[in-house]
């Protein structure tokens, strides 16, 4: 069978610890993109670039997460953390998913460089998201490659 091409089909299918691995350069490279964009305040990239970091954030914060805690969830019993674990990534997720709304908002149709007071504002919103996503994507790796080392493959 050949692999699906088209948007709708691909979230047929269903996430596996590589698709999330996938998923984590991805989010990586969004973290270094914010990061870079904070370090670079008062001055903002065109209104198209930030549309683009918007879309990003949105993608990440709508799929990433929710795909993740399904792998997560799946993995088997002897590599599976603990309810109280898988709820905390789910914690942590809707923390990352609130900030990265705030960005949104404060992003939205931004043009030229931006007040101190406001600069600082948002270089605190753009680190609270990224450093967020960082921390989540570390404990979901040591999930996976703990799954890994006991090969176990989610259920």
């Amino acid at each position: 069978m050949a692999a699906p091409t088209d948007r709708s089909q691909l979230a047929l299918v269903e996430p596996t610890p590589d698709t999330i691995e996938g998923d984590h350069v991805i989010q990586r490279a969004l973290c270094c993109d914010l990061e870079a964009l904070a370090d670079g305040l008062p001055a903002l990239p065109p209104s198209a670039a930030i549309r683009r970091l918007c879309a990003r954030v949105t993608g990440i914060t709508t799929v990433h997460f929710a795909r993740a805690e399904r792998v997560v969830a799946r993995l088997p019993a002897g590599a599976r953390p603990d309810a109280a674990a898988l709820a905390g990534l789910r914690e942590m997720h809707a923390l990352d998913a609130a900030h990265g709304d705030d960005l949104l908002t404060a992003l939205r149709d931004r043009l030229g460089p931006l007040p101190d007071a406001q600069a600082g504002q948002l270089a605190y919103m753009l680190r609270c998201f990224f450093d967020g996503c960082r921390r989540a994507i570390a404990l979901k790796e040591s999930w996976l490659a703990a799954a890994r080392r006991a090969d176990v493959t989610p259920d």
